[in-house]
């Protein structure tokens, strides 16, 4: 089946179908356009750009004015947004040089989607499927993704999925340990909104459901300190009683001063019991063997 067959079985209509990349169907009052796999990644499709005005000659295209119009009914109509997956053909050579592209396959399927507009540009919000995106998922999608396959109860899959964002019931297990409340256990910063449950020894490399979820396992950071410390571009060494922050050395210390990190800052770790120090101990040592590798002088 062809393109335009595919869209006229769905009352779908265009201006000029060799240039128009939307369609419309006024009757059911729905939009369509191609979510292609090189423009799709976790959860959104880019559709429409303000630069597409133009090709790369500089000459206007016809169907960006069509796919203007198209956007205007979702937006102020309250027509429906839908998507069909196009898979681009990256052996294709554009003999004008004028930026076009050719599609290798097309996936005959459309699926419901949210307009959203942002930096010029127009995505397509919803369950796009990774098997048609070119662009890689994020590590974390990936988890979510394997997490939601996983033949467990509901309850078990919703606290593992809320444990990979670093919230949910592992985030109060790590509060609950450390004794702080909701605070940052390097900066002492307590708006709840910026504070994420980092994983010490990574979701990934745990060994059961059990690990991911233990709150010895996790540190209450502020996000940008959580971002570095998952990274191994700082980690926290053990001095006597004492977790002092370590610096990667291709970081910035003037810079990270002026986000509240600075050398000698350390872990508030007072309220945790000895006991579950021990198992702390056990796991920030392998962050610290991470960082040593990754610290390039």
């Amino acid at each position: 089946m062809s393109r335009k067959k595919f869209i006229e079985s769905h009352g779908g209509t265009a201006n000029n179908w060799r240039t128009d990349f939307s369609f419309v169907n006024h009757a059911a009052k729905f939009v369509i356009f191609g979510a292609w796999d090189t423009h799709t990644q976790e959860g959104r499709s880019l559709i429409l750009d303000k630069a597409w005005v133009q090709n790369k000659k500089g000459r206007k295209q016809p169907g960006y004015i069509q796919a203007l119009e198209h956007i205007r009914l979702v937006e102020e109509e309250g027509y429906q947004l839908k998507t069909f997956p196009i898979i681009e053909d990256l052996d294709y050579v554009d003999a004008t040089d004028s930026g076009k592209t050719s599609s290798k396959e097309f996936i005959k399927t459309l699926t419901d989607m949210t307009l959203n507009f942002t930096d010029d540009k127009w995505y397509a919000e919803g369950a796009h499927k990774p098997e048609y995106s070119a662009k890689p998922i994020a590590k974390e999608a990936v988890d979510l993704l394997e997490i939601l396959n996983l033949a467990i109860e509901k309850t078990e899959k919703e606290n593992l999925i809320l444990c990979r964002i670093g919230q949910g019931q592992f985030r109060k297990n790590v509060i609950d340990i450390w004794g702080n409340g909701e605070t940052c256990a390097l900066t002492g910063i307590n708006i709840a909104e910026m504070l994420v449950a980092s994983h010490i020894i990574p979701w990934a490399k745990c060994e059961d459901n059990k690990q991911k979820l233990d709150g010895v396992n996790g540190i209450l950071l502020c996000s940008h300190v959580d971002k570095l410390f998952a990274k191994h571009l700082i980690t926290f060494e053990k001095q006597r009683m004492r977790y002092i922050i370590k610096i990667a050395h291709s970081l910035d210390l003037a810079l990270l001063k002026s986000i509240s990190i600075e050398k000698g800052l350390e872990l508030a770790i007072a309220r945790m019991h000895p006991r579950l120090q021990l198992r702390f101990d056990e796991y920030i040592l392998e962050h610290n063997k991470i960082f040593a590798m990754n610290d390039v002088k």
